[in-house]
């Protein structure tokens, strides 16, 4: 596996980012056609890649070679182990258990699971977290097909864990400024949006740090407004029609929140519209 140094605590970092490997992809290929896509990524204290997105990662060279790029640049890239959660969460493993099954909320197998393998009528009585969450992965209800790396593909795993650690650092460690999930798997903006309206009722008495999110889109919008791309150019880094979901201001000053299909012609006059930000 690749070589990142590994964490188990966040504290003092108030800018934090999670990589998922839908958007290291799509920053290497930029970066592979003279870009500097790295840039989008200066303004954060601490970058975080959880341990099954690493594996992910690792099933392609030129990402492991890209990642390995961004730490030589002196970007802060560190792995975070499923298992180093509880860490996070001061040892409250209850919580933690819930923070995953809110995570899990639209995949009724893995929920299935837990409640028969994992949850226990008083929650004193559960394993340790680092014991059933690491059979959790290696027991995946939900795997596919065995990939040519060797590798069985376990289907929304990385989300997921994405997922956990977002809720995680919102609900736990409330000075952070800026808490942002890069990643262009809609999976993964669902399941959060969903595990944070479960997790009001759990938390009560705090108030969530708020998740943004970094989309390939609006990697490609924020190098456009920043002229790193010719809006000319687009079609060269954006080949699909892709959903978006952006916040519009209308003449009444209210906000709008749209999502749809969108071309590059689309693409380009929402670029042009100072009231248009990319939500994801």
């Amino acid at each position: 596996m690749i070589a990142i140094e590994q964490i188990t605590n966040i504290d003092n970092n108030k800018h934090i980012a999670l990589l998922d490997t839908s958007s290291i992809s799509f920053m290497q290929n930029l970066k592979m056609k003279g870009l500097k896509p790295e840039n989008v990524l200066k303004d954060y204290d601490l970058i975080l890649i959880p341990e099954w997105v690493l594996i992910e990662i690792n099933d392609a060279l030129g990402r492991i070679d890209y990642v390995h790029t961004l730490i030589n640049m002196g970007y802060p890239i560190y792995c975070i182990k499923e298992e180093s959660y509880s860490n996070l969460t001061n040892n409250e493993e209850a919580n933690l258990y819930q923070i995953v099954l809110a995570s899990t909320y639209q995949l009724a197998r893995i929920r299935s699971y837990l409640r028969r393998y994992v949850e226990k009528e008083d929650p004193l009585d559960m394993e340790a977290y680092e014991e059933w969450i690491q059979r959790l992965y290696d027991e995946w209800p939900i795997s596919e097909e065995m990939l040519s790396s060797g590798r069985v593909k376990k289907k929304n795993a990385g989300e997921v864990s994405i997922t956990i650690l977002s809720e995680i650092v919102s609900w736990y460690y409330p000075d952070t400024k800026t808490l942002t999930i890069y990643s262009q798997d809609r999976d993964t903006y669902e399941f959060q949006r969903k595990a944070e309206s479960n997790l009001r009722k759990l938390f009560a008495e705090k108030m969530p740090v708020p998740v943004s999110y970094k989309s390939n889109d609006a990697i490609l919008f924020q190098l456009v407004k920043e002229e790193q791309i010719s809006i000319d150019n687009l079609n060269d880094y954006r080949k699909d029609n892709r959903k978006i979901t952006y916040s519009k201001e209308q003449d009444d000053h209210a906000i709008i929140l749209v999502t749809e299909l969108v071309d590059n012609k689309l693409f380009a006059k929402l670029v042009a519209d100072r009231m248009v930000h990319i939500v994801f």
